[in-house]
């Protein structure tokens, strides 16, 4: 299970400290195949997942059968409902696999409950599950902002802006496909469609299959 360690729930906790804290948390391992649900957000889900290889997307499907999604993960990100969402079981939140995944399932009560033998590396990873939490509502606030922009273009250059920071510069790849990237958005891919193509036309950027770069 070395290739789940990493340097997010497990920031300063040495590799023997890791391997000892995995019988604490009643971790197991198992592996999906692409399109499989790897979970559903419910009363009944209480893990915390890391993906070890492969990729896939937190998704939620309304009661009119419209998908949203919500995040996009990749090799070493965390999921579940006590970090992210709070959802009911008629929500409709899962967490599907876009390609196939190895998932290591860490117990949410192991890992938030205080350490009976009072061990250091427990205390840092409840540390480390705090500052996990508190980055993750920073995610959704950036992801709010996105989604109450008003038109269609002002999704996209809000989206595009911030992934442009995160890259440090004006060049980046969409991490989603244009399928992908309208349910994002929330919004219809054919209109996105025509948004981008005016969006080119204006100069405002230019686009490369999955490559964008900011213009203005």
């Amino acid at each position: 299970m070395t290739e789940y360690f990493q340097k997010n729930l497990f920031k300063d906790i040495s590799m023997e400290e890791y391997k000892r804290l995995l019988s604490c948390l009643g971790a197991r391992t198992k592996s999906f195949e692409s399109g499989e649900t790897i979970c559903c957000y419910s009363s009944s889900f209480q893990e915390i997942g890391i993906i070890g290889s492969g990729t896939a997307s937190v998704v939620r499907y309304e009661y009119n059968g419209a998908r949203t999604i919500l995040e996009r993960l990749g090799p070493q990100d965390l999921f579940g409902q006590m970090l992210s969402y709070d959802c009911s079981e008629q929500a409709g939140v899962h967490v599907i696999c876009d390609t196939p995944c190895t998932v290591l399932f860490l117990q949410y009560c192991k890992v938030s409950a205080s350490c009976t033998k009072a061990c250091p590396h427990h205390h840092q990873l409840t540390q480390n599950l705090l500052n996990l939490i508190s980055e993750r509502a920073l995610s959704l606030s950036r992801r709010v902002e996105v989604l109450s922009q008003r038109t269609i273009r002002e999704k996209l250059m809000c989206y595009f802006s911030q992934l442009a920071a995160q890259a440090k510069a004006p060049t980046f790849c969409l991490p989603f496909t244009m399928v992908d990237l309208a349910d994002y958005l929330s919004i219809d891919r054919s209109a996105m469609t025509r948004e981008l193509k005016r969006m080119k036309e204006e100069e405002l950027i230019e686009m490369d299959k999955k490559c964008v770069h900011l213009l203005s």
